[in-house]
């Protein structure tokens, strides 16, 4: 039953820099459509650190931008918008972690709910 499906569901969370090579989107989308199928929530951290204070703005994921050639023309797009993860999270402050990860934890839990309500 779908309470029962929901119910085990599993979160998973991957932190990292969150740079993931073009060519290596649609296996990664392909990885998450199998958790998916798995009832498992992959949520992916991006990690800029303290570092990212020091550096410019644009060097932050949110602000780079790719080229990619549409017939022989360039194309720029922000690098986020062909994100494989649907679920991400961007964290600055690394001493933050732990309070995300923890509002991350609360809308899962209030998500579930919501889900096993519904049925």
């Amino acid at each position: 039953s779908a309470s029962s499906s929901s119910s085990s569901m599993q979160l998973v969370f991957m932190i990292s820099d969150g740079r993931i090579e073009r060519d290596s989107r649609s296996k990664v989308r392909r990885l998450i459509r199998q958790m998916q199928e798995k009832n498992m929530l992959m949520v992916m951290i991006i990690v800029e650190g303290e570092a990212a204070e020091s550096k410019k703005k644009n060097e932050s994921i949110l602000n780079m931008k790719e080229v990619s050639f549409v017939n022989g023309k360039p194309k720029i797009k922000h690098f986020i918008e062909d994100y494989p993860f649907p679920f991400y999270l961007v964290v600055e402050d690394l001493a933050a972690l732990p309070e995300i990860l923890g509002d991350a934890l609360r809308q899962w839990f209030e998500m579930l709910a919501q889900i096993q309500n519904a049925v």
